[in-house]
């Protein structure tokens, strides 16, 4: 299959050392990469075989996705609206898909009744965004959709609190039960308790999907769905690419391949820095969602020789052409220490023309843009920010999607998820867990009061402290 006919191409030849002279792998080098690569491989599949992996079946699961397609026709055609209470993995993999697949500005659209709604992911616990959303929003008229695995997520939980009085209030309890929709564990957990006792309709997440990973299951689908995008072309494109990243060839398997790459600038190149810059800005919030998969799956602390080392690559969303602005000059003249990977799509579904008129011939300035298209701007900045980089040396890979479309889209997701995956046991990690978000957690739990962790709030630093240095 060639590169042009396929949804996603993976191009990282400005990581190696036919772009890079003396700064990147040679072949010799990459082949020599080739036994832990295939070992990365064979010990997630065993990990997959066991069942403790569930996200590489996600595509397949058909049934669970025409169960939110079901549940978006069956809603009433008054409600326009569904905000997503979730943080972390249970907004932001939901948001990229929205923020790629919807029409631009889709919140701020007139509605009709019916498909598609606008989504909303107040995603934090601040307040004036929590209060905004709340006046925002006609209760009568919104669906909230409670993401939580665990069912105790602190901030989730806050916001449901607020929410369920929200309706009670406005809608009473009987109308309120049918604005609530839950996705959480099948059987455990506060939330399926409490969706329960309540009535409100679920949908489970699977028990060995960890929400980073879970953009595939109801987390994105369900919303995804309320908002009229193709649900099954997503799975389509993420199975698709799946499949083509099983194998333990480096040659052929683009997500081993990606992974063993940064792997190796980081670790023999000093480069711990990971930049996905998006040139289309509906893609940006998957560069956002990266951010997520990749800290928090492979910034570990390892056991070694019975010393503690922490490990891990550290991620950077960026937009371009905006970053061009405001972050190129650092990577292109400033340390070594940074891969940048470019996120762009060969065929733009828009173009707005800049018009060929008097003024756009008055200036210099001006004139060599009359009757382009701000999308071929778009591109020449791409094509101009990867030529700096690679004149000075910098690793500067490219993703590009055939067209923003949910086959590529899905595809991309499932291609980020594998080289995450991949990438743990290169660095000696389980990339499915994370015991330092756990411990910030009990933290917070210890600052609020909660039974059970008051002997933690004497190892918890004020705010703002005291003392010569608080100025």
């Amino acid at each position: 299959m060639s590169p042009t006919s396929r949804p996603l191409t993976l191009d990282l030849t400005g990581l190696t050392s036919l772009a890079l002279d003396g700064e990147g792998p040679t072949p010799a080098t990459i082949a020599a990469l080739a036994p832990a690569a295939a070992a990365a491989v064979d010990t997630i599949a065993a990990r997959r075989a066991a069942g403790e992996i569930g996200f590489f079946e996600l595509p397949d699961d058909r049934a669970g996705a025409r169960a939110c397609l079901d549940y978006a026709r069956e809603l009433p055609a008054d409600v326009d609206t569904m905000v997503v209470l979730g943080i972390g993995g249970s907004s932001l993999g939901p948001r990229a898909l929205y923020s790629a697949l919807a029409r631009p500005l889709d919140p701020l659209r007139p509605r009709a009744p019916g498909m598609p709604r606008r989504l909303f992911f107040p995603d934090n616990s601040d307040p004036v965004t929590m209060k905004a959303i709340l006046e925002v929003c006609d209760p009568a008229r919104t669906v909230w959709n409670v993401v939580t695995k665990s069912g105790g997520t602190a901030e989730t939980a806050a916001q449901l609190l607020v929410v369920a009085d929200h309706l009670d209030r406005t809608l009473g309890p009987t109308r309120a039960r049918d604005h609530v929709v839950a996705t959480t564990d099948p059987k455990a957990g506060a939330l399926r308790a409490t969706a329960t006792a309540r009535g409100w309709r679920t949908f489970d997440l699977p028990p060995s999907v960890g929400g980073r990973f879970s953009v595939l299951t109801p987390v994105g689908l369900l919303p995804a769905a309320v908002a009229g995008l193709d649900v099954m072309g997503l799975l389509d494109g993420a199975r698709a690419m799946r499949d083509r990243c099983l194998g333990r060839d480096l040659a052929t398997n683009p997500a081993l391949l990606l992974a063993s790459l940064l792997h190796h600038h980081h670790l023999e190149r000093g480069r711990p820095m990971v930049v996905l810059m998006a040139y289309v800005d509906a893609l940006f919030d998957t560069a956002d969602w990266f951010r997520q998969l990749w800290a928090e799956s492979l910034g570990k602390e390892r056991a070694t020789d019975g010393r503690v080392v922490n490990v891990g690559p550290t991620p950077i969303a960026a937009r371009g052409a905006t970053d061009q602005h405001s972050q190129l000059q650092l990577y292109v003249e400033g340390p070594r220490d940074k891969v940048v990977i470019m996120l762009t799509a060969r065929q733009r579904e828009i173009e707005v023309r800049i018009p060929d008129t008097d003024l756009a011939h008055s200036r210099a300035e001006y004139d060599y843009l009359a009757g382009r298209g701000m999308g071929e701007l778009l591109d020449a900045e791409l094509r101009g920010t990867i030529g700096s980089l690679a004149r000075r040396q910098r690793p500067v890979g490219t993703i590009a999607l055939d067209r923003v479309d949910a086959p590529s889209l899905g595809a991309l997701i499932m291609l980020l998820e594998l080289a995450t995956a991949y990438a743990g046991p290169l660095y000696g990690v389980d990339p499915f867990d994370q015991p330092g978000v756990e411990e910030a957690k009990r933290l917070a739990y210890a600052a609020l009061g909660r039974d059970g962790y008051a002997q933690l709030a004497t190892d918890l630093p004020p705010i703002v402290g005291e003392g010569d240095y608080v100025l």
